[in-house]
């Protein structure tokens, strides 16, 4: 039996040799990678970067907007991500009402006088930050502070209307620009956007919503 597996070895050694190197087929020569008569490929520097676009692009798409963003730098950081995944991109700025504070107050008295005496006596009940408004559209009204929750303002003016005074609050608003980055989305791209938006910008508080293709 020993004998046979050496004989087996030696003629499958054999045939190998054969194929390798001694066959007629062995000895012809290979065609050459690049045929004389067909130039090689080149490498061209000078193509612009292809970006879909709803517009331009034959197939089905979505298109978004995410934002607000606080800041303009924040929606560029997020639009350049979107334009190197290949996608079209644009900013848009817009603006709105944001919520400064609540303010809590007593309606203004017939004279400063009259003020400074209210003021005093709510000073009595260990109410802090009362102030009389001296100058403005509150002249003579007396503030007792501002709050950034609508639940603890509305606290503070019950609590001041329990000591018997007439406490009243209201919202101060500023205008505030914000930004919005709309962007065109091919079906099956599936761009993490919302996930570069985290990564650029912790202070804003975006959302994605569709929005119709131009």
């Amino acid at each position: 039996m020993y004998q046979l597996l050496i004989v087996l070895l030696l003629l499958n050694a054999s045939v190998f040799t054969w194929n390798a190197v001694l066959s007629p087929d062995a000895q012809e020569v290979r065609p050459a990678l690049i045929e004389p008569t067909i130039p090689a490929l080149e490498l061209r520097q000078d193509v612009d970067d292809v970006v879909y676009s709803s517009a331009t692009a034959g197939t089905q798409s979505s298109c978004y907007s995410i934002g607000p963003y606080n800041s303009e730098k924040a929606a560029k950081l997020v639009a350049d991500k979107v334009r190197a995944f290949g996608l079209d991109a644009a900013i848009r700025k817009k603006s709105r009402m944001q919520t400064l504070n609540f303010f809590v107050y007593i309606p203004p008295s017939p004279d400063y006088a009259q003020a400074e005496q209210t003021a005093q006596d709510i000073a009595k009940n260990d109410v802090r930050d009362v102030q009389i408004i001296t100058q403005g559209p509150y002249q003579n009204a007396i503030s007792l502070g501002s709050f950034t929750n609508l639940n603890k303002a509305k606290r503070h003016a019950e609590y001041i209307r329990y000591l018997g005074y007439d406490a009243q609050y209201t919202e101060q608003q500023a205008s505030l620009d914000v930004f919005w980055v709309d962007y065109d989305e091919p079906f099956g791209s599936n761009a993490p956007v919302q996930a570069w938006s985290v990564a650029v910008d912790l202070t804003s508080e975006v959302q994605r919503i569709p929005r119709a293709c131009r």
